[in-house]
């Protein structure tokens, strides 16, 4: 009964995470979207180009300077603290490898930025590389005392963390950006880049004086020097193929921006025009596409620990039970989130960015409705990425991401040249197919667990949630109202059809947020289940 008992908790514990991360993400998230909005109607495409030319480099060495670490240390937390030894040694030991790697990488950007800025095709950008290159040291902090706090279960430094980073962002950054723009659109840019900077020192302080005070709080008798060489030499083997996982994605968006511009120039385009339209799909497109998988990658990175708590105890119910429920999650969440961004993807753009012009919302419309799905695919496939991190399978998923990308890289390649920046859009959503079937594949070999019915059920759902929307999109003349009406239709009469269809059962309803108003819904939607008069 207590070991019942105990891992009824940690399903709890599970969810509970998962909703402090997804509320913090999700808020964070809508204030980037936000962000977003007004700041590309400061900037235009070309300013958005050269905002997003700059990021993935950004993003990539900001993978490199926290090397898997964070992950690693939020899944060693997590087993320790469940046999019960001590763990503070784990966080200083990754602090001291996280400053050494972001010195090398903030160093690094310094140095390269006129390289890279000439490489990517638009010198003008290498300010905006210069300004935001001090912030990969915060970065690495940061994400050191994330990892931490997630691996004690402790969501809420997480999520605030985040939402203080947007906050900090949206004022500051656009406020630069409109001061500088008289200056000249790379000054507006620069100005925003300031703003980025200036969010990640105030997120570090805010999470040293969380830990300080949540060790004053909670003494504790563990040692942070006795780090032995066994332990360290774990943790690196756990760290590098997270590491590996970790900049694929960023490595890939890496590679975009060197290719995009370039190929868009060969074929005739001057350097502001083939930035603007780099910057549609970097900028406000994949901003819309990554909104709804915010919230599952939240999702993901509450499984890692919890996950490696139930490995730990060799529990494979457990591993099961949370594994279904997260991938069936992430179905839910994703597939109406597609289809509603599919159908209304021409009003959405004009509504929320009307500085572009019609030729740039015709442009923007067409790139969200082929990497719309993405929402779905890249969704379900990291949560799989997640599952195989917590298993001790991450070379797997190295496999499964490794190819994708190349895959990608070669068809951006191919279809930029002869169709432009639609080309682009294609290649993500084939990387995103690639890397979901890949992975899927791998962890039904390694668990034999099978979701085809519940997916065809969601999936057909979808199909016939899409074609409902495109009612109120047809015969609706106000675009606003056609996109309420049609948002509203879209998630009720999916969540209506899915519980229909049984895609989620009583247990899965049961153990997430509003459980129990779920189950009467599924009462009422399955009422044949309760004939027998059983809850």
């Amino acid at each position: 009964m207590k070991s019942s008992a105990v891992k009824s908790k940690r399903r709890n514990g599970l969810m509970s995470g998962a909703t402090v991360l997804a509320t913090g993400s999700v808020v964070a998230k809508v204030i980037g979207a936000l962000y977003r909005i007004p700041l590309t109607n400061v900037l235009g495409a070309e300013g958005m180009g050269m905002y997003q030319l700059v990021f993935p480099v950004f993003a990539l060495f900001m993978v490199l300077s926290s090397a898997g670490v964070p992950t690693a240390l939020s899944r060693i937390v997590a087993e320790k603290r469940a046999l019960g030894e001590g763990v503070k040694k784990y966080l200083f030991a990754s602090l001291a490898v996280l400053a050494v790697l972001s010195v090398i990488s903030t160093v690094l950007v310094l140095t390269l930025a006129r390289p890279l800025a000439r490489w990517q095709g638009n010198e003008d950008v290498a300010l905006g590389f210069q300004i935001i290159a001090p912030s990969i040291f915060f970065v690495g902090i940061i994400a050191g005392f994330r990892g931490w706090f997630q691996g004690e279960m402790y969501m809420l430094p997480t999520a605030l963390s985040n939402i203080i980073e947007q906050v900090v962002k949206l004022g500051l950054g656009l406020f630069l950006a409109v001061y500088f723009k008289p200056y000249g659109l790379m000054w507006a840019v620069a100005g925003a880049f300031i703003g980025v900077t200036v969010s990640e020192v105030v997120t570090m302080m805010y999470l040293v004086i969380t830990y300080i005070y949540r060790q004053r709080k909670h003494k504790t008798s563990d040692k942070m020097l006795t780090f032995d060489k066994k332990e360290g030499v774990r943790m690196f083997k756990i760290a590098f193929p997270i590491a590996i996982v970790a900049i694929l994605m960023p490595l890939s968006n890496f590679f975009d921006s060197f290719i995009v511009v370039n190929l868009l120039k060969l074929n005739g385009m001057n350097t502001a025009e083939a930035t603007a339209h780099y910057g549609l799909l970097s900028g406000p497109v994949t901003s819309l596409v990554n909104m709804p998988v915010v919230f599952i990658m939240s999702l993901a990175i509450a499984i890692v620990p919890s996950v490696s708590v139930s490995r730990a105890e060799r529990d494979i119910n457990s591993i099961l039970f949370k594994s279904r429920l997260s991938l069936k999650l992430a179905y839910t969440i994703g597939i109406p989130s597609a289809v509603f961004m599919m159908v209304f993807s021409e009003e959405i753009i004009t509504l929320l960015y009307s500085s572009l012009d019609t030729q740039a919302v015709k442009i923007a419309s067409r790139l969200l409705t082929i990497t719309a799905p993405n929402i779905l695919i890249m969704s379900v496939m990291q949560i799989y990425v997640s599952l195989l991190q917590a298993l001790d399978k991450t070379k797997w998923a190295v496999g499964g991401l490794g190819g994708a990308v190349v895959v990608k890289t070669l068809l951006m390649v191919i279809l930029v040249r002869f169709i432009g920046i639609n080309g682009a859009g294609v290649a993500l959503l084939v990387m995103g197919i690639v890397a979901l079937a890949v992975v899927n594949g791998y962890f039904l070999k390694l668990t034999s667990m099978s979701l085809a019915i519940p997916v065809a059920f969601a999936l057909f759902s979808g199909g016939v949630t899409a074609l409902a929307i495109v009612v109120p999109k047809v015969y609706i003349v106000n675009d606003i109202l056609a996109l309420l009406v049609g948002f509203v239709l879209c998630y009720i009469m999916y969540f209506f059809l899915s519980i229909l269809l049984g895609v989620m059962d009583k247990q899965e309803y049961s153990s997430i947020p509003m459980g129990k108003i779920l189950l009467k819904a599924h009462r009422v939607n399955r009422f044949w289940e309760y004939n027998n008069g059983t809850q």
